[in-house]
């Protein structure tokens, strides 16, 4: 079998279509895979096509049982030495955790040496919304770097962002999206959608705060923005 001229299937990884995908609806005999376009788009989360399940649970399912779904389990064939799966190819799993680390080291990069200086704190903006003693309230936050805020004050101060100002928001907000990369598959706090709405800036309330950043910060943030948009519609 020439594999020069095949090309791998979404599911398996293995050269086994002969036309690129995707949307060819071609069935991989690997695997059983409906190379069907529907499917692919929904970055794997979701079936639409003519497979009933998502591509990234196919390939969950091809990883424990060796077929896409369970139904194809005596039509699918075992590989042999003249199978080749693709070198570059690798699961939406794997993918999307290669990716998640990679964001949290570019974030950490451009956000690194980040001052806070006389901008608002987290807990003097949570001061500020209760109407409580803010210079108080300010003392509580004696980090030196925003690597060392502790993850449970991020997720417990989940409404605060309209309490920062410039300087409190480019300190914060690196620490904010990084703890939503840990935990935007566990937890259950309002910090996740907060972060997002507030870095979308869809009213522009937060275009001074934005402005205060650089192009290399603001590619971190745009980044981040596509990572959720992909892998936690």
């Amino acid at each position: 079998m020439d594999t020069e001229e095949l090309y791998p299937c979404p599911c398996c990884g293995y050269k086994t279509l002969n036309a690129k995908p995707p949307g060819t609806y071609l069935i991989c005999p690997i695997c059983f895979w409906s190379d069907d376009s529907e499917t692919i788009d929904s970055y794997g989360f979701s079936w639409v096509g003519s497979n009933q399940v998502s591509l990234r649970q196919a390939q969950r399912n091809y990883i424990a049982f060796g077929a896409c779904e369970q139904e194809w389990l005596d039509i699918v064939r075992s590989t042999t030495v003249l199978d080749v799966r693709d070198s570059n190819w690798q699961t939406l799993d794997t993918l999307e955790e290669n990716t998640r680390l990679a964001l949290i080291e570019q974030i950490t990069a451009a956000f690194d040496g980040v001052k806070r200086s006389d901008g608002i704190t987290l807990h003097e903006a949570r001061a500020l919304d209760d109407y409580a003693d803010a210079q108080k309230a300010r003392k509580l936050d004696s980090e030196s770097q925003w690597q060392d805020i502790p993850d449970e004050w991020i997720e417990y101060f989940s409404d605060v962002f309209p309490f920062f100002d410039a300087k409190g928001f480019r300190y914060y907000i690196p620490a904010y999206i990084i703890w939503c990369l840990k935990h935007y598959k566990t937890s259950n706090s309002d910090t996740l959608d907060n972060t997002i709405y507030t870095i979308k800036n869809r009213g522009g309330y937060y275009h001074p705060h934005l402005e205060l950043l650089n192009t290399t910060q603001l590619q971190a943030i745009k980044a981040f923005l596509q990572f959720m948009n992909r892998f936690f519609p």
